[in-house]
């Protein structure tokens, strides 16, 4: 039923102002430079606040308007303001070229106590955080509102009519749970598996993903409570065993 009343949406907009059509403006670009590889660079519209990272071959998306601000930023290269115009707006591909940065850090002496961060540094974006890729996949496919005066987000709307939105979303709560644990397994030395609970070595990970999929485990990993999280896994480590009956003893 929903997709039908997205379908339905889709067509009317189709017909709309005589069969003329609003994309969802963006400016679509490739960066480029001759000095270094163009890798992790910041694309920030500062108008909108909206901001991603160029993939490895330098290419973005950057939702945007005519007048706004995008900037290109990146440890390794000059900082890069652009205004964005209507041309810009109608190519399918602007060429960004961004020059090395030649300027030289001042000499920095270290011992133990001295901990060096991008933010110690001043670097840009220092502050930025990184979304992971499904998380950037899914902002790419849902963000903005779904329609804009007489405009419509055409990139949202053909997302969730063919199901890319729904299957990102499920891809984001999975990496999400994966990375939580990951976490949790990191926490302990693999002899406290092997000792304590009695999980072989080679079926440490295989009992992670046991936990992993137990209902209780996404508001455990939340919660960060050591006490109660080995209460889990203890209770986890018995019945994991009692349904391997015969486990591979660890040499």
């Amino acid at each position: 039923m929903k997709k039908n009343l997205l379908f339905l949406i889709f067509i009317s907009a189709c017909f709309f102002a005589n069969g003329q059509v609003v994309l969802y403006k963006a400016v679509k670009g490739t960066i480029m430079s001759t000095a270094e590889e163009v890798v992790g660079v910041y694309v920030i519209n500062t108008t909108s606040g909206q901001a991603t990272i160029a993939n490895a071959n330098g290419f973005f998306v950057m939702p945007a308007n005519e007048t706004d601000t995008i900037i290109f930023s990146a440890v390794q290269f000059k900082k890069k303001d652009i205004i964005v115009t209507k041309k810009m707006l109608e190519s399918k591909n602007n060429i960004i070229v961004l020059e090395e940065t030649l300027e030289e850090l001042n000499e920095v002496v270290l011992d133990q106590r001295t901990f060096v961060s991008a933010k110690s540094l001043g670097l840009p974006n220092a502050d930025a955080v990184v979304l992971p890729q499904s998380e950037r996949l899914l902002h790419d496919a849902n963000h903005g509102p779904m329609f804009g005066g007489l405009s419509i987000n055409m990139n949202k709307l053909l997302n969730a009519i063919n199901g890319r939105t729904k299957m990102l979303k499920k891809r984001v709560a999975r990496d999400r749970r994966y990375a939580r644990s990951q976490e949790m397994r990191n926490s302990y030395a693999d002899s406290v598996f092997i000792k304590d609970l009695n999980i072989p070595r080679d079926r440490i990970e295989e009992f992670i993903l046991y936990c992993e999929v137990d209902s209780e485990f996404n508001s455990l990993a939340r919660e960060k409570n050591d006490f109660i999280i080995w209460d889990f896994l203890v209770r986890k480590s018995l019945v994991f065993l009692k349904e391997n009956e015969n486990p591979i003893e660890d040499k």
